[in-house]
Formats: C-alpha cells, structure tokens, sequence
C-alpha cells in the first residue's frame, strides 16, 4: 500500500489529518498486523513527510504521472507488466558488452576487466515512506553488499532500484531510471 499516496489523496480530498492518521492506522494494524500504538507512530510520520513534502515542485520531486497504478500495470511479483517493465528500463540503458547485462533480466551484473569477473548486484529502496524515493540508500547499500558478499565477491561499487507500491504510479519507475 502506498501509505504517502494514501495520505495524499485524503489530505486533497479535505480530510482532516487526525481523522486521516486514525484510518491510516487501522489499514496499517489490518495489513502487517503491528500494534495499534506502532501504527499510529508509523502514521504519524508519514504525515509528517506528506506535510513536509506537500507543495515540493522540483525536477526531483516531481514526475509526470501515467495515471496507471503499479498494479493495474502488472508490475511486481514477476507478472507479465514486471518484465515488460524490465525490458523497457533495459532499452534505456541500452547494450553493453556485460558478460551479465541488463537483457538478462538478472538482479546482478557481471563485466570483465583485467582478467577478473566484477559483479554488481541491484537492490531497492522498499520503503513507501517517501513518494521521492532518493534517498533510502542505506537500505539499499546493506542488502547490496550482503549480495556480494554471499556470492564470494569484493564489493567495489553500488547500484540501486526503486520499488514502488501496487498502488502507487507506474511512471515513477521511468522517470527514475
């Protein structure tokens, strides 16, 4: 669930944000089965983020949107709309001479140089806290490593993915990569 987006619309639509953190709280308790005191925190802090970030109109902050959900799309879980996803991002970076490539649709990357294999695993930012996705990077940065490490690899640089909510929107994804 795109909690932000969630409190985006309410506070659009001209709810009030105790009635909004109180819902909130309740979808919260009712989909990851947490405490009703950890809820109210957790959506406590996302309105903090959603009034804090309201009226950001940046080229960071902001992305023309599809007005198709991730979801609706097919994306996630490895539906049809993942790959279809997958190989588009692919088309924008395009080919290389990767031994592991973007086209191999694989989470890793391996290119040769000097005699050795050097292999980049991509991870992503599963947070649904921010609708700007930038900046969870220590998230990313451990389950990276751990990737590398577990495969008998010298972690030498970090790639990372963006993860978005079923209901969140698809563009996001693009306009990232």
């Amino acid at each position: 669930m795109d909690v932000e987006g969630y409190a985006r619309r309410s506070l659009n639509q001209g709810r009030a944000s105790q009635d909004i953190i109180s819902d909130l709280a309740d979808r919260i308790v009712e989909i990851k089965g947490v405490s009703r005191d950890y809820a109210l925190s957790f959506a406590k802090a996302v309105m903090v983020e959603v009034n804090a970030t309201r009226d950001l109109k940046t080229d960071i902050t902001s992305y023309e949107k599809a007005g198709v959900s991730m979801g609706m799309f097919g994306v996630g879980s490895r539906g049809t709309g993942d790959f279809y996803a997958h190989r588009k991002i692919a088309e924008i970076i395009g080919k290389s001479d990767a031994t592991v490539g973007v086209e191999d649709m694989d989470d890793a990357g391996v290119v040769q140089a000097g005699g050795q294999y050097i292999v980049c695993t991509v991870d992503g930012m599963h947070s649904r806290l921010s609708d700007y996705p930038f900046l969870a990077g220590f998230h990313v940065t451990r389950a990276t490593l751990r990737d590398c490490y577990v495969m008998g690899a010298r972690p030498v640089m970090l790639f990372s993915d963006i993860h978005v909510a079923d209901d969140g929107d698809v563009a996001k994804i693009f306009d990232y990569t």
